[in-house]
């Protein structure tokens, strides 16, 4: 009797281990994914070498006014500072200068269901209630946004102002310096809520009639790749010291850049799509007619095309006039921020471009 109870005990004992076993083999994955989110929120702060402009100064003073003009409908503006950039690849007009503002806010909605993007979704899915795949993307984009409520977000961005009059802030032409083409500074500014609840509402209809067989493709690592491997430097182009030495660098650097952080995530090479190779290197845009990431990804239904309010981040933009790529960092459904090579940015704000200047990925997952 002592010799059953004995092995008895050692049965259970056997048991509990293997059930141990089997819920951390289980629940790695998802420890895993949450420390690369993690280690990408965390690193949306920019640290700066140099000090920002003093508090109260013209330049804070106007940015701030500025920056709730663009903003003040969806977020609170809890912190604006003001540094001096030096472009190393502009052409300098005498009545121009360039600053780096690092904005800090907050989203105004209390809850998740309170976004105008969530609302359209929630419109559209009542159209559709027998829909299991709107219904799968609904709860996904939601899940998603929910970690926006609440949280202080930090974004970057490069103006260039042109005065009238040297150091007047009044009557003075400003435009956004993200990448080389300058425009106008207010495409930042958020389209009004009725235009982000259609976005809401079409992204949710385009999935009633596309269910197409998901990929494995893991947004946060792709993020947290995007987050280590670039920089916003101050005074130059790019800081190649950050970038990733086990790959090749390009004057162009942009595709190679955005390949690299979707393997990241998780998508495997292949004989087409490989480090150095043509479709890896090249942008894919519309504009030329060589092929590269942005019509590969799409073909191999690893990315597909969707609006600005619904790309998820770990997706990546192409803007199409410049024949250029970025990775999409973070999108609340209202603003997209991006990383990017070439000239290097990090958690820089992306404005409202018409479908024909830029092509919004988002992943098949």
């Amino acid at each position: 009797m002592e010799k059953k109870e004995k092995k008895a005990k050692y049965f259970f004992i056997l048991f509990i281990i293997i059930l141990w076993i089997v819920a951390i083999v289980k629940l790695y994955p998802i420890i895993k994914e949450f420390k690369e989110g993690k280690t990408a929120l965390n690193k949306n702060d920019v640290k700066i070498k140099s000090k920002p402009k003093k508090e109260n100064s013209k330049e804070e003073l106007f940015f701030k006014r500025y920056v709730e003009s663009l903003y003040s409908t969806y977020y609170d503006i809890l912190n604006v500072s003001v540094y001096d950039y030096t472009p190393d690849d502009e052409n300098y007009d005498p009545n121009a200068r360039f600053y780096f503002v690092v904005i800090e806010k907050k989203l105004k909605f209390n809850s998740v269901y309170q976004l105008p993007f969530v609302a359209g979704m929630k419109t559209a899915l009542e159209n559709f209630k027998k829909n299991k795949n709107a219904l799968h993307q609904y709860n996904k984009r939601t899940t998603e946004l929910k970690k926006y409520i609440g949280k202080k977000q930090i974004e970057n961005n490069i103006f260039k102002i042109t005065f009238t009059e040297k150091d007047n802030f009044e009557n003075i032409k400003i435009e956004i310096a993200t990448y080389h083409t300058k425009i106008d500074a207010f495409s930042l500014k958020p389209p009004e809520p009725e235009v982000i609840m259609q976005n809401g509402f079409d992204f949710i209809k385009y999935h009633t009639k596309n269910n197409s067989k998901k990929t494995g493709y893991n947004n946060a690592a792709a993020v947290a790749y995007a987050n280590r491997y670039t920089s916003n430097p101050l005074n130059m182009s790019s800081d190649i010291s950050v970038w990733n030495p086990e790959y090749k660098t390009y004057d162009n650097d942009c595709a190679n850049f955005v390949s690299q952080c979707i393997h990241a995530g998780g998508i495997p090479t292949t004989a087409s799509w490989y480090p150095e190779s043509l479709i890896w290197i090249r942008t894919g845009s519309p504009r030329y007619t060589s092929k590269g990431i942005t019509d590969y990804m799409q073909q191999k239904n690893i990315f597909y095309e969707t609006n600005h309010s619904a790309a998820s981040e770990g997706g990546f933009i192409c803007l199409t006039k410049e024949s250029h790529v970025v990775l999409i960092t973070s999108n609340d459904s209202i603003t997209i921020l991006f990383n990017g090579h070439t000239n290097d940015r990090k958690q820089v704000s992306f404005p409202y471009l018409h479908e024909s200047e830029a092509i919004y990925l988002t992943p098949n997952n």
